[in-house]
């Protein structure tokens, strides 16, 4: 199988005020997403990590980062069903916080089947499987059909960003693994899911279903952080909540301007020397999130006590969507307990 790869991101303008306070409907938002949809593609050994240049995202004053997109890549896979586990390199059972759908849609020959579902907090991770009507003659060259995904919880929009991976698995399948924001929910409570799936922006039909994330909020560590950073802007950055469980690690930070105007990255090492890396995932009504980025370092090891992080600047692009890879040191040093 010749293996290609893209990384679905959406790009739009990280300008919030030139957005007016208005809905926006769920056709003008899959327009939205299908006229910024970029592609990346590169050879690569049988098991390796893919990188994506970083984008943002701005939606009605919200901001959502995607730093390096992870996507596991399997030379010689006989089936074209993956798990969140294979796609997102994840060594954890996640069995006991997954819901399996299993089901598919079909219309005009193309069918989406989903295969894995697991809420966590504000983030849907999402594994689907892409059947085309035709055999895929030019993956690398954008000659794959993109399929799009937006979120209904108890009947209203919910979904306001995604990033996610996307691999060939034969002439006729397409494998994504998706991560998709969500409006703040409560994750211990059972909700009732709708998935709308559309296809080059023609809509073929949705999944309903209930989901809870009561399990992983409960195997979730938390610590508490009380760490200010000031930025060149007077921007005051409050690093406040670190988390932990089977899909990774997270750290949560407040800031007091109306808009995030720089990227951030947090750079350290553990207790026992391990470099650990923290890339910048969403900013949205003054919370930013971070998650640990697995590109060089993996995951946090188990055995891991504490961090020693120092937070990394650089500008974000005023016209450009080039995101700068110039980052520069800002503020002292701290220590997160990981246990």
């Amino acid at each position: 199988m010749k293996e290609q790869i893209y990384t679905l991101l959406n790009e739009m303008d990280n300008q919030a005020d030139s957005y007016e306070s208005s809905q926006v409907s769920e056709l003008e938002l899959k327009k939205w997403k299908k006229q910024f949809s970029v592609r990346h593609t590169r050879r690569r050994s049988p098991v390796k990590y893919v990188a994506a240049a970083a984008v943002a995202v701005c939606i009605m004053g919200t901001t959502l980062f995607f730093p390096p997109t992870q996507t596991l890549v399997y030379a010689g896979m006989k089936s074209v069903t993956y798990n969140l586990s294979q796609l997102l390199g994840i060594q954890k059972d996640l069995s006991p916080y997954r819901t399996v759908v299993g089901g598919t849609i079909s219309k005009d020959g193309f069918t989406v089947t989903l295969n894995d579902v697991v809420l966590d907090e504000n983030l849907l991770y999402i594994s689907d499987t892409l059947t085309v009507p035709e055999k895929i003659e030019n993956f690398a060259g954008n000659g794959a059909a993109t399929c799009d995904v937006n979120v209904f919880i108890n009947g209203k929009m919910a979904s306001w960003g995604a990033s996610g991976g996307m691999e060939q698995a034969d002439d006729y399948n397409l494998i994504s693994s998706r991560r998709i924001a969500l409006e703040p929910v409560d994750s211990t409570e059972s909700l009732d899911m709708e998935l709308r799936y559309s296809v080059d922006g023609k809509a073929i039909g949705s999944f309903s279903f209930a989901a809870t994330g009561k399990e992983l909020l409960e195997d979730t560590f938390t610590a508490s952080l009380d760490t200010e950073v000031s930025l060149p802007d007077q921007t005051t950055l409050k690093f406040y909540k670190y988390s932990s469980n089977a899909m990774g690690q997270k750290i949560y930070f407040k800031f007091t301007t109306e808009r995030m105007d720089y990227d951030i990255v947090l750079k350290g090492t553990d207790n026992l020397g391990n470099p650990v890396e923290f890339s910048l995932r969403t900013v949205n009504d003054h919370i930013g999130c971070m998650e640990v980025d697995t590109l060089k370092n993996g995951y946090i090891r188990d055995e891991a006590e504490s961090l020693t992080l120092t937070p990394y600047i650089a500008k974000m692009p005023e016209e450009s969507g080039q995101m700068s890879s110039d980052f520069q040191p800002v503020g002292e040093s701290f220590t997160v307990m990981t246990k």
